[in-house]
C-alpha cells in the first residue's frame, strides 16, 4: 500500500511536510542561484533588445532605398 502511496503522490510527499505546516528545507545557495537566474535573464533581455535593435535599423535602411528609389 506503501507503494501506491507514492506513486499517487508522485514527488510531492517531500513538500507534504510544508503543506502540513512543517518548516520549509532551506537550500544554502539559493540566494547565489536566484542572483546567477536574475542575472542571465537580464542578458536575454539585453541580447534581444539589442537584436531588435539591429532588426529595426535594417527595415529603417530598406524603407530609405524604396523612398530613395520612389521619390
Amino acid at each position: 500500500m506503501d507503494f501506491v502511496m507514492k506513486q499517487a503522490l508522485g514527488g510531492a510527499t517531500k513538500d507534504m511536510g510544508k503543506m502540513l505546516g512543517g518548516e520549509e528545507e532551506k537550500d544554502p545557495d539559493a540566494q547565489k542561484k536566484e542572483e546567477e537566474r536574475q542575472e542571465a535573464l537580464r542578458q536575454q533581455e539585453e541580447e534581444r533588445k539589442a537584436k531588435h535593435a539591429r532588426m529595426e535599423a535594417e527595415r529603417e535602411k530598406v524603407r530609405q532605398q524604396i523612398r530613395d528609389k520612389v521619390g
